[in-house]
């Protein structure tokens, strides 16, 4: 036989491709039945953001905490992470819910990517499509830069986390780039409430109870 002759596709690739998409599916599956549970089942009430303002405000000092914990849920639940980060500022005001928000939002950020790698593994990184790859091959050699420009563009959208861990990037590039990127979207939005006081005013004097 010529040495140049092609070599056919073997069974174990074959078995790998399927793998590949199953463990896709399995992600998708997880992340549409979160979408709907939100939208039609009494976890988006329980998110809601009324009953989240009466708790905090009746928990006192746990109040911190129970709002990092409903920010960490809302994301591995796919709710948009400046939803919170607006309530945040309208709950604590400026300053500490700016501080809330980024823990929140570094919370979420940490537990979609974790639980995003327990169901797919590196999925994308077994993707042989070259403009596929190439885009993906960014994010795993430049992990920081990559996250600053995906926070500046869609702030801390919880699916960030949920498609960076199908990749290869390392679990300590993924902490230390989301440990920089957050505080942008952070003190953005910061900056956008201070100088629309009046505008979070009327949020504020909305939601919190007289």
């Amino acid at each position: 036989m010529s040495e140049n002759t092609p070599t056919p596709p073997t069974a174990s690739g074959s078995a790998s491709s399927s793998s590949l998409g199953k463990r896709l599916l399995i992600v998708v599956l997880f992340l549409t039945t979160t979408v709907l549970l939100v939208k039609y089942t009494i976890v988006g009430e329980w998110l809601n953001v009324t009953n989240m303002q009466v708790m905090v405000h009746r928990t006192g000092a746990w109040g911190y905490l129970i709002f990092v914990a409903f920010f960490t849920v809302a994301a591995i639940m796919n709710v948009p992470g400046t939803v919170f980060m607006i309530l945040s500022i309208v709950l604590f005001g400026y300053w500490t819910g700016a501080v809330l928000s980024y823990f929140g939002g570094f919370s979420g950020a940490m537990a979609t990517f974790y639980i995003g790698r327990a169901m797919g593994g590196q999925a994308l990184s077994e993707i042989k499509n070259i403009r596929i790859r190439s885009l993906l091959q960014r994010a795993e050699d430049y992990p920081i830069r990559t996250l600053v420009f995906l926070r500046i563009l869609v702030q801390l959208s919880p699916f960030i986390g949920y498609a960076l861990a199908l990749t290869n990037i390392k679990p300590r590039s993924y902490i230390i780039g989301n440990a920089i990127a957050i505080i942008i979207p952070v003190i953005g939005l910061t900056i956008v409430a201070y100088f629309s006081e009046d505008l979070f005013d009327q949020l504020k004097n909305s939601f919190l109870p007289n």
